[in-house]
């Protein structure tokens, strides 16, 4: 390799060496330097440092995008989840109203037997009165539903807590029956009571 080649400028030739005192040698010491240096430049892969680089940026923008898409897919799913709960709450609250509101119209139903079980409370509470049937009366109506009511009069008991355990009696004893109006009279030795029984009854089918 010649002095043109390396970049080195020598002093002297190689029949006469030029003497070696220390400027010089510090000379050629910084020229090898530069070179060494502008060796490494050459030699240094820079395009692949920026396709490295590239990829780097290209794999960040990936990961942003499919991590925003997750959290998105994850939003969306979170809310159905609440709307699909929300609506499985109402299909329920409905089954149970429709159950519900069935029993309560079999509960309703016409007892052609009321009556009778209104005087078997009476004898149970011990009442000195023998139960006539009463007359049914009929109020308001709603829909398929009547109010229907029934009025025992003048009743003659020295006992109002008989009185109050037949009524009693009667009320459980009778589904959706109710007390609608009593009336209390002293004489002189027994109580004279009227009573009256209501309940919604269902017409139709």
């Amino acid at each position: 390799m010649t002095p043109a080649e390396t970049g080195l400028s020598l002093p002297g030739t190689a029949e006469q060496p030029a003497p070696r005192n220390s400027a010089t040698v510090a000379d050629l010491l910084a020229q090898a330097g530069d070179l060494a240096s502008r060796a490494e430049r050459a030699n240094r892969p820079t395009s692949l440092i920026y396709l490295s680089g590239a990829i780097l940026v290209i794999a960040l923008f990936l990961l942003t995008y499919f991590l925003f898409a997750r959290f998105t897919a994850s939003s969306v799913l979170h809310v159905e989840a609440e709307r699909a709960a929300r609506i499985d709450k109402l299909v329920a609250r409905l089954k149970e109203f429709d159950r519900v509101n069935e029993e309560r119209r079999e509960e309703l139903r016409p007892l052609p037997t009321m009556q009778t079980q209104i005087a078997d409370a009476a004898v149970e509470a011990q009442l000195k009165t023998k139960l006539a049937p009463a007359q049914p009366g009929v109020g308001q109506r709603t829909g398929d539903l009547t109010r229907r009511t029934w009025k025992y009069s003048d009743l003659h008991e020295e006992s109002l807590e008989k009185v109050f355990d037949w009524i009693s009696r009667s009320l459980r004893a009778i589904p959706g029956l109710e007390l609608t109006g009593l009336t209390l009279r002293p004489d002189a030795t027994t109580w004279r009571v009227d009573v009256v029984f209501g309940r919604w009854e269902r017409t139709g089918s």
